[in-house]
Parts: C-alpha cells; sequence; structure tokens
C-alpha cells in the first residue's frame, strides 16, 4: 500500500487546484520524492525550503493534512516500526532507469509521473 503527498499554495500546487506531487510512502521502502526540475526541485534539500515555507499546506492523497515537521521526519524515515531497515527504491547500483535520481545527500528522486 502506497500513499502519495502534496503540496497546496502560492508556491506550490497547479493552477487547476491539484497540489504539486511531493512523492510516495509506500510499505518497507523509504520515501520517494517527486522530481519538479522546471521548479528547482530535484533535491530533498530543495523540497525541504518549499515544505516550510508559512504558505504551504501538505495534503496525504485522501486528503488529511500533514504538518512540514512531519513530512520531513517521513522522509528522513530509514527504519519501520518494528525497527527493520526500509529499503532503497533503487538498485544497489544507483540510478538505473530514466528520471531516477540520487541528491548529493542520497535521497531518491524521481522525474515522472508515478504509478
Amino acid at each position: 500500500m502506497s500513499v502519495n503527498y502534496y503540496a497546496f499554495g502560492p508556491s506550490g500546487g497547479e493552477l487547476d487546484g491539484e497540489g504539486l506531487h511531493i512523492g510516495q510512502a509506500a510499505g518497507s521502502f523509504r520515501f520517494l520524492l517527486r522530481a519538479h526540475p522546471d521548479r528547482g526541485l530535484t533535491s530533498f534539500a530543495e523540497w525541504k525550503n518549499s515544505l516550510f515555507r508559512k504558505d504551504v499546506t501538505i495534503r496525504a492523497e485522501s486528503g488529511y493534512e500533514v504538518s512540514a515537521q512531519d513530512m520531513e521526519m517521513l522522509i528522513l524515515q530509514r527504519q519501520d516500526r518494528a525497527g527493520r531497515p526500509l529499503r532503497a527504491r533503487f538498485g544497489i547500483r544507483g540510478p538505473s532507469r530514466p528520471g531516477q535520481i540520487r541528491d548529493a545527500e542520497g535521497y531518491e528522486l524521481y522525474d515522472g509521473e508515478f504509478c
């Protein structure tokens, strides 16, 4: 099971009212950030600056609001509740498909639509 998260507000989101896709939390995997090169969002550091703006609201796809602090913790999470390590989304050798990005800090992003 997976959950997608979206940013809303003047600095995030689309003109038609749909939020800007932040990324996805899924099962036993680490959070996968969505890259938006046209908005300068190609690293966790850039996303963090955007998410902590006062004019940005974060929502899960089901509609519940998430604080910037909770969103940051979800992105940083490396273990599940039982203490097992969460798996990286990309292979051991790193990005192998077009659109896969690993930023300087090792966070994984994808520049494309999520399934």
